[in-house]
This record gives structure tokens, C-alpha cells and sequence, in this order.
């Protein structure tokens, strides 16, 4: 059987319905649990510049900035709150004292762990609720989404700055 193409209105249908979804979801993970620790009570966007600490290991707060998609500003404000949580440390770079290096400690390692497990855990109890059906579903749609995310970054990191 030949697959067909979906239609541009039924892709904007598609993008709005996974958008919408996807955006309570993250909703509910980014409120978190009211039990769980400060610390481990982490915004999705403190948790994205711990991975990307995690990737690349220490990075100019310009790199950091860029690679957020934010302003500097933005990115330095986040640095101030996650090192006075003693997640992350600040220094000068070696090649350039102008420019400061921004890296993860082993106390912010350990608290990103425990906030992806928090989040991991109550997106698991979520899942628990669905049919065998639906659980399959997603399953199968995970692959391709994991492409789709996989191609966007690669085309950004590839993009001229």
C-alpha cells in the first residue's frame, strides 16, 4: 500500500495538535513536585544549560547564549542563579582573560540527575494511565520525532553565524 503525502492544512492541523500537547506536558513537568527539593525543582531552561554544560563542557557565555537561543543577558542572569546553587562555576578563559568560561560541578551533575529522574518519573506515572494501544503508538512515533529533532539541530549548528 502507497503512503500518501498529508496535505499543508493537514500538517498545521498535525503541528498545532503536537504543539499543543507537548506544551501541557511540559507545563505540568516544569511545575514539577511540590515535595521535591529546591535544588532538584529546576526550570526546563536551568536543565538545558546544564546539558549543554554536560555536551560541551566549559563555553563562553556568548557560545552558551547562542547555543540557548537567548540573549547574553538572559544567559548570564540563569548562570548567576545556578552558581549561587552551586551548580555551576564561572572563570576566565585561559586564551582570552576577557571572556569568561562557564562549566558544571559535580554538585550540579548530581542535581541535574536527580531533576531528569523527578521529571523522568512523573512523565512515567503519566504514561501509566495510557492503553497498551496508545503506549504503542508513541513508540512508534518517537523515531521519527527523534529524527525530526536530530536534523534541526545538526541544520542549526551547521547554519553560518
Amino acid at each position: 500500500m502507497a503512503e500518501r503525502e498529508a496535505s499543508a492544512p493537514e500538517l498545521t492541523e498535525l503541528a498545532e495538535g503536537l504543539h499543543r500537547a507537548l506544551s501541557k506536558l511540559f507545563s505540568i513537568l516544569r511545575r514539577g513536585d511540590p515535595n521535591m527539593s529546591t535544588t532538584g525543582d529546576l526550570t526546563l531552561a536551568q536543565l538545558s544549560i546544564l546539558v549543554t554544560l554536560l555536551d560541551r563542557g566549559p563555553i563562553r557565555m556568548t557560545d552558551l547564549a547562542a547555543h540557548e537561543r537567548v540573549r547574553t543577558p538572559t544567559t548570564t542572569v540563569a548562570i548567576r542563579r545556578l552558581e549561587k546553587l552551586g551548580l555551576v562555576k564561572r572563570s576566565r578563559d585561559p586564551s582570552d582573560l576577557r571572556a569568561v568560561l562557564v562549566d558544571i560541578t559535580p554538585r550540579g551533575l548530581a542535581v541535574h540527575r536527580e531533576s531528569l529522574a523527578n521529571r523522568h518519573a512523573a512523565l512515567a506515572a503519566m504514561l501509566s494511565q495510557l492503553s497498551e494501544s496508545d503506549l504503542d503508538t508513541l513508540t512508534k512515533a518517537l523515531a521519527p520525532l527523534e529524527r525530526l529533532a536530530s536534523e534541526a539541530v545538526s541544520a542549526a549548528t551547521a547554519a553560518p553565524e
